[in-house]
């Protein structure tokens, strides 16, 4: 935790550019219309969060699966910031000190970079030391397998954060709940859930926990079962 002055979990959403604009779509495939950014201190608090709408250049309409995925408009980018704008915004809201990004894959890095590179804005150089967490927090928890990738939903779910089904795929609201995730891996809480998970696993090496259960459901299967240990009956309580 004291490496980093701040972490910052960020989530973007975007909309493809339009094909008629053939030289554009060849290097850029699509345009960030919305960030959404939470701001945690060394000691894992939420100390501040950042939300911008931003006008694309290259499809002045949001694409209709767009809208459905995330209930953005177009009009709802009609006040919208320039993405020089946004990404300025974004570099001030950060400020100074050491920091470490966070996002759920590694998309919203490489479209960053993409689209300052084409768009001629320096990429904020603050901003270098990124985590991708969907990668990251499978690793930590010990998901190994296909499983282990998975969506950023699947993983509040499994883990026991709530997700309000109407608000997923909204930037700021899918940063909230990313930073939901990365908090007790900074702070070390998750440490007594993993290792209950690890124990029950290790029991139960020929069964498949389920992802779609949630950690408390599993906490609770742990607890109501009896392991041996030492040859004699004992409660997976002793683990917590």
């Amino acid at each position: 935790m004291g490496m980093y002055d701040y972490h910052i979990i960020l989530d973007f959403e975007m909309n493809p550019v339009d094909k008629k604009n053939n030289e554009v779509y060849k290097l850029l495939r699509n345009e960030i219309i919305e960030m959404g950014a939470v701001k945690v201190s060394s000691e894992g608090k939420i100390v501040d969060k950042f939300s911008c709408m931003i006008k694309p250049e290259y499809n002045r309409k949001v694409v209709n699966y767009i809208t459905r995925l995330t209930g953005i408009k177009t009009i709802d980018l009609t006040d919208g910031k320039s993405f020089s704008e946004a990404v300025d915004d974004l570099k001030r809201w950060i400020g100074d000190g050491k920091i470490r990004v966070y996002s759920w894959s590694d998309s919203d890095l490489i479209q960053l970079k993409a689209e300052c590179m084409y768009k001629e804005i320096e990429f904020p150089q603050i901003m270098n030391d990124w985590q991708d967490f969907q990668i990251t927090y499978p690793e930590i928890m010990g998901i190994k397998g296909e499983k282990a990738l998975m969506s950023l939903e699947k993983a509040a779910e499994w883990y026991g954060v709530s997700v309000d089904k109407k608000k997923v795929h909204r930037a700021l609201y899918d940063a909230q709940i990313t930073t939901e995730l990365v908090i007790p891996v900074l702070t070390g809480e998750y440490e007594k859930q993993r290792l209950l998970i690890k124990k029950y696993s290790v029991k139960n090496k020929n069964e498949e926990i389920r992802l779609s259960s949630s950690l408390s459901e599993l906490c609770s299967n742990i607890f109501n079962e009896n392991i041996t240990d030492q040859g004699y009956s004992t409660r997976l309580e002793k683990y917590a």
